[in-house]
């Protein structure tokens, strides 16, 4: 493209790669816990980071399901009250005393950590696709613009509706292949 120079009536060549932005940055785990160094890119101004005497202990709302799992009319609505108020004032809680198996969580925990232990060109057929939300995704989102925050997630939909019982399961198969139908 030619574009009339500011300090010439002469115009100059400007290549297409000037024009364009740089490429987004990628997070790639396995790259990064290499590295003595935190990438520039990740660094976040000092008035953005708290500061040690500002910072309070976090406590995490516990929800106990026990009650409500019972049917016990007077926990269910303690529960919902309590859930409203972690929601609230914290934006997460934990749960307790849910009924899912323990060795259920720890095959869950064995499958996400096998999924971000993976290269990330295995965990970019996965990659979330704009105007969705399913999908992996890390920091390259441009969700901020200076500073990126240091993760990765991997999102997907769930429906314990009888019409879509393997939905998780259909969802890595799908994008990953068949090797990992264990991961639904």
């Amino acid at each position: 493209m030619v574009v009339p120079s500011p300090d010439s009536p002469e115009p100059r060549l400007v290549t297409a790669a000037a024009q364009q932005p740089p490429p987004p940055w990628v997070f790639d785990a396995a790259i990064l816990s290499q590295r003595s160094d935190i990438p520039v890119q990740f660094v976040w101004p000092e008035e953005d980071k708290p500061t040690p005497d500002a910072a309070e202990e976090l406590t995490v709302p516990l929800i106990d399901l026990g009650g409500f799992l019972s049917g016990d009319p007077a926990a269910t609505a303690e529960v919902s009250r309590l859930v409203a108020e972690a929601c609230e004032r914290h934006g997460f809680f934990q749960v307790v005393n849910h009924g899912i198996p323990s060795a259920l969580l720890a095959e869950a925990h064995s499958c996400v950590e096998a999924f971000f232990s993976m290269p990330l060109a295995e965990k970019q057929r996965a990659q979330r696709k704009p105007g969705e939300s399913c999908g992996y995704a890390s920091s390259f989102t441009g969700r901020f613009a200076d500073r990126l925050p240091w993760k990765e997630t991997l999102s997907f939909r769930f429906s314990s509706s009888p019409l879509s019982p393997n939905i998780v399961q259909s969802y890595f198969v799908h994008t990953l292949g068949e090797d990992f139908r264990h991961f639904g």
